[in-house]
């Protein structure tokens, strides 16, 4: 065990033959494929059947098709994709490139002491921070969430995400007065934001208030990625806006989405028979929905993609709760459904500020780590005192003394970047 030498580490109680590490823990559910056995189980889609597919087969069950309030879920107005989920190495660094560049605001934002149950901020256990960012309201703006983990300065990216599109020709100019990288790709500029993440700029269209055209992503196999986000989630396919057909490596492509005035996913296969890389900076894509369930279900029942959370209730401090479950697809991209009646009053803009003194204290967004504190009266585990181990070789030697072999331990600093 690879431990930090800046860390303060709290042995609390002898236990068991391992040393616990809380937090960080790992807590990331391994992705379950649950297939029915049912032959007679035609797969759904959300949307209305045909009037050939009424007439020549029965409706599958309604508790895949209805939800709570009895409406088809792809029929309910409230179906919205909601933002993208980044990972970012230094907040101040991201809200410096979001702001002036593209003119966005914090509209939220929260501080959490350990990991989000449904993997939120990734496989972390330690403290972590959200922060919404958009032109406005989250009921009618796709927006970023940026999800920053204490002791992470920067993540391995993949290959996964192409490009996030924008209509935003006001952005270029503002990009190279900042020294931002600006590159052109068929004509298209590029900007290149901290942490890598590629947006491309489009110029807007009459009639359409979403300035975010969409996310980009990478598809191994276009014919598998129609079938479970269409097939199985009920989103509908439209047309790759004329600025965006060429991007992304050329090769087929597939958009889809909810409705035509929304964010869409644009997936593209270059035809090179790479296969998706999600690495460490993977994202997810969130959407409102009525009820949750009939999402998971159809994930389950038609075995296609995984389903990394099953519906669960998710507490914000002095907020509202959120009903939510993360779904995967063939290639491995999460998908969170949350129900709209608790997101829309989480999503509230409270325009909050941040508190950079607490993160500068948490040694967030490139500070120094926190430094020890005074050890706690008593030395040996079982005299009721608690104490204080720094690096491998404390460690060891204060399992070792302990009649179990072992101690659980707790981070002073909520985190250990080596760890992470």
């Amino acid at each position: 065990m690879d431990l930090c030498q800046h860390e303060r580490m709290i042995a609390t109680r002898v236990a068991r033959p391992l040393i616990r590490l809380h937090p960080p823990r790992h807590r990331r559910p391994a992705s379950v494929f649950q297939s029915i056995a049912t032959p007679q189980y035609r797969r759904h889609s959300f949307g209305p059947l045909s009037n050939s597919a009424m007439s020549s087969t029965t409706s599958p069950p309604a508790s895949t098709t209805i939800d709570s309030l009895g409406a088809p879920s792809r029929l309910s107005s409230n179906m919205r994709t909601l933002h993208w989920v980044t990972k970012i190495g230094s907040l101040r660094s991201s809200l410096r490139f979001y702001e002036l560049v593209f003119g966005f605001r914090v509209l939220r934002h929260e501080e959490f002491e350990t990991g989000c149950e449904a993997t939120c901020n990734g496989p972390y256990g330690g403290a972590w921070s959200k922060t919404m960012v958009g032109l406005g309201d989250e009921k009618d703006n796709f927006v970023f969430e940026l999800t920053y983990n204490y002791g992470i300065d920067s993540y391995r990216s993949g290959n996964d995400v192409v490009h996030f599109a924008l209509a935003m020709p006001e952005a270029v100019p503002r990009a190279v007065a900042l020294g931002y990288e600006v590159k052109y790709e068929r004509g298209c500029p590029i900007v290149v934001g901290p942490d890598g993440y590629r947006y491309a700029i489009v110029d807007p269209a009459a009639g359409r208030a979403e300035r975010f055209w969409g996310v980009c992503l990478r598809s191994s196999d276009l014919d598998k990625t129609r079938e479970y986000w269409c097939g199985v989630l009920g989103m509908t396919e439209f047309p790759t806006p004329a600025g965006l057909a060429d991007l992304g490596g050329g090769g087929r492509s597939l958009t889809v989405g909810w409705a035509p005035d929304q964010a869409h996913l644009r997936f593209v296969d270059p035809g090179d028979s790479v296969p998706v890389d999600h690495a460490l900076a993977s994202g997810r894509i969130a959407n409102a929905c009525r009820s949750v369930e009939p999402f998971h279900n159809a994930a389950v029942s038609t075995g296609l993609g995984g389903v990394l959370n099953p519906p669960v209730t998710l507490p914000t401090p002095g907020k509202a709760d959120v009903v939510v479950t993360i779904l995967t697809d063939p290639d491995g991209y999460e998908i969170c459904f949350v129900g709209d009646e608790g997101f829309y009053d989480l999503a509230v803009p409270l325009y909050d500020k941040v508190d950079w003194d607490l993160r500068t204290r948490r040694g967030g967004d490139g500070a120094p780590a926190p430094g020890r504190k005074e050890a706690t009266a008593g030395t040996k585990p079982g005299e009721g005192g608690i104490p204080t181990v720094t690096g491998v070789a404390e460690t060891e030697s204060l399992a070792s003394s302990a009649p179990s072999g072992a101690a659980d331990l707790e981070f002073g600093a909520m985190w250990c970047k080596n760890c992470t």
